[in-house]
């Protein structure tokens, strides 16, 4: 052929999830992540993370999806893309989920910032975007969750799916604490949940009313894709809680989802989210900004939180409460991509 060695196509590396799996299941990967997530969201809050518009499909304005997705939203299919300065590589990030979607699922494609080529694809199947999700909660935790030495604090657990075990696998890292209050849309589903996370070390047990974490735990991880707030403040006392209190708001990340209700964020010491800019249209604040009971200014990014260890949690006399929402920033996607696709090289 008169093609030359310059012309010829290069095929990426492709690895599927077994490799991946692999790559990933080790307790120092995940120690790993959790600080190079950290230092992810440094670099974006110094403005070193060049991010695109995301895009959702599946969600308002545009149609429902076909076939069974009819006037339902929670099938939605995201696209998160962008790059860190001067890092090897860009990243295109593709995940699906949501009812009546079999499963999550999903891939991140990383090219080349030399050559603008197609260089590895991750067919992670949703699994990285787990992963990366897991450990920015286990990043805010170590920063603001209160009691991480102590034994008898409890972790309260609103929602039973993937990320909610996950969210636990994770902050196993940063904190001591085993005990576990969950609450769950489904009986089914809870009970499965505890009966899984107790066979991981956890002692578990459930509430009937979601209300109840608010009573119960000193740390709130909120993993559902509810449209309306299933925690509400308890009107009535002037102190919203009269100890610490973290939530981390993992679960409304598009447009119109929502677990925390507006008075109980606007009753919150320390608003924390990962993006200022995302904070107007997608996640807990949402809505919150939009009745004028918080304003942007009150809303610190994580990335800034981690270079002020002055507003960290310091003591049991901090008696703070405190909610991180995370929507989910390329930076995590760019930053768990990277770190498996080295992994995987140096196996190669």
């Amino acid at each position: 052929s008169n093609m030359s060695s310059s012309q010829q196509q290069t095929i990426p590396y492709i690895y599927t999830l077994p490799e991946i799996e692999a790559a990933v299941s080790s307790p120092q990967f995940a120690t790993k992540l959790i600080d190079a997530i950290r230092k992810g969201f440094i670099a974006y809050s110094r403005g070193k993370f060049n991010a695109c518009p995301i895009q959702t499909m599946g969600a308002p304005p545009m149609a429902p999806f076909g076939g069974d997705c009819v006037n339902n939203y929670s099938a939605q299919t995201c696209v998160k893309s962008g790059y860190i300065t001067n890092s090897s590589h860009y990243v295109i990030k593709v995940a699906s989920g949501g009812h009546p979607f079999p499963a999550n699922s999903g891939l991140m494609q990383l090219y080349s910032q030399q050559t603008g080529k197609l260089e590895t694809i991750l067919l992670d199947e949703g699994l990285l975007t787990e992963l990366r999700t897991a450990a920015v909660g286990a990043v805010a935790a170590q920063m603001l969750a209160p009691d991480l030495k102590s034994t008898s604090c409890r972790i309260g657990m609103l929602g039973t799916g993937v990320q909610a075990r996950f969210q636990l696998r994770y902050l196993a890292h940063v904190t001591e604490c085993r005990n576990v209050v969950v609450w769950g849309r489904s009986k089914n589903n809870t009970q499965q949940f505890i009966v899984d996370m107790e066979k991981e070390g956890w002692n578990v047990h459930a509430v009937d009313d979601a209300q109840e974490l608010l009573d119960q735990c000193n740390l709130i991880v909120t993993t559902t894709s509810s449209r309306e707030p299933l925690l509400k403040l308890n009107t009535g006392s002037e102190k919203a809680f009269n100890r610490p209190l973290h939530i981390n708001a993992i679960g409304s990340d598009s447009t119109g989802k929502m677990e925390l209700d507006s008075d109980l964020i606007a009753a919150a010491d320390l608003l924390v989210a990962d993006s200022r800019v995302q904070t107007r249209e997608r996640g807990e604040y949402e809505e919150a900004l939009a009745r004028g009971l918080i304003s942007l200014d009150d809303v610190v990014e994580l990335g800034e939180l981690a270079d002020q260890t002055e507003l960290h949690r310091k003591n049991k006399q901090d008696c703070r409460f405190t909610i991180f929402d995370s929507s989910g920033v390329a930076v995590q996607d760019c930053v768990i991509a990277a770190m498996v696709n080295e992994a995987l090289l140096s196996k190669e």
